[in-house]
């Protein structure tokens, strides 16, 4: 009888795996065997199907600039992998996940990233994994790096994380967001001082690619005007006290009050944007806003960055 040959049936390990993770993913596919063909064959020859596929989720961790599947935002692999399917090791790698979609009963904390994305990933690396988490790849870090940032800032977060693209489109929505949606973003942003023809089309062209619309009321004096005035409602209307307008005229406030206005005419999700202290945020929350943003706390990692996450989230709960 012939003997088992070692390296024969590590052959077939790779050749099984290499059809398993191209069915998956294909990229995923495609990088397995050149990652195969650069490694040295005896690598393989005494690892176990477990152990070799050990090695190339490892390999693959190693190819990304900052592989948050090794951070605090996704180390608790058990917990995560138990709400989220399948499982969660080949999950992180597949860039091709379904819909995220925003829930109504649920509160979330928007993380604006505005700086770089050497600061982001270290942001990303300390924040706890919580599903409430909305990231944001600020208007900064798109003009700075182009769409580019925004998948970039995807491959460093697990796999159903929502992920805004801050595009702020002010013309031309058809091609910005065909653009912000082939990056890879769960959604993109319009400013509510756009002409009304840009968000119609911009709402139109949201639903036609699958992203969310975001409308940025920045600067616009009655939010639910502007939404009278629409064909179809976005998915999130954002009332922002811009940074320059917090910074130079500090007795601007963010209209609170409108909250109560818009969700008592549309059922829509309100976003707030411009206060970043526990107190502002209480003070959103407390006026029923559904999604919070913050930026300044954000903008450089520091070693507190993951607690000021954790007391963010506690205060939205």
């Amino acid at each position: 009888m012939e003997q088992n040959n070692p390296k024969r049936n590590s052959l077939l390990i790779q050749i099984i795996l290499g059809i398993v993770l191209f069915a998956i993913n294909p990229a995923l596919g495609i990088i397995y065997i050149i990652f195969n063909l650069a490694t040295n064959k005896k690598s393989f020859s005494d690892k176990s199907p477990n152990s070799v596929f050990s090695n190339f989720l490892q390999k693959i961790n190693q190819l990304q600039n900052t592989s948050l599947t090794k951070n605090s935002f996704s180390q608790n692999t058990q917990e995560v992998s138990k709400k989220s399917t399948p499982s969660m090791a080949l999950n992180l790698f597949n860039s091709s996940d379904q819909k995220i979609r925003l829930q109504k009963r649920k509160k979330y904390l928007h993380i604006a990233l505005n700086n770089t994305l050497e600061e982001a990933s270290k942001i990303l690396y300390q924040l706890p994994f919580s599903e409430k988490f909305l990231i944001e790849v600020g208007t900064p870090l798109i003009k700075t790096y182009g769409t580019g940032a925004i998948s970039q800032i995807k491959s460093m977060v697990p796999t159903g994380t929502y992920i805004v693209a801050d595009n702020k489109c002010a013309d031309l929505a058809n091609r910005e967001v065909e653009i912000m949606a082939n990056a890879g973003a769960n959604a993109a942003t319009c400013l509510g001082v756009a002409p009304i023809e840009t968000i119609n089309s911009f709402i139109e062209e949201c639903e036609k690619h699958d992203i969310d619309s975001i409308i940025d009321m920045m600067n616009v004096e009655s939010s639910i005007e502007v939404l009278k005035k629409l064909k179809k409602l976005p998915n999130v209307v954002m009332l922002h006290r811009g940074v320059d307008e917090s910074e130079f005229s500090k007795e601007k406030q963010i209209p609170y009050h409108q909250i109560k206005q818009i969700k008592g005419a549309y059922n829509i999700l309100v976003a707030v944007a411009g206060g970043d202290t526990i107190k502002e945020v209480q003070r959103a929350v407390f006026n029923d806003a559904d999604i919070v943003v913050v930026w300044k706390n954000f903008y450089s990692s520091s070693s507190d960055t993951a607690n000021l996450a954790e007391m963010f989230l506690k205060k939205i709960q």
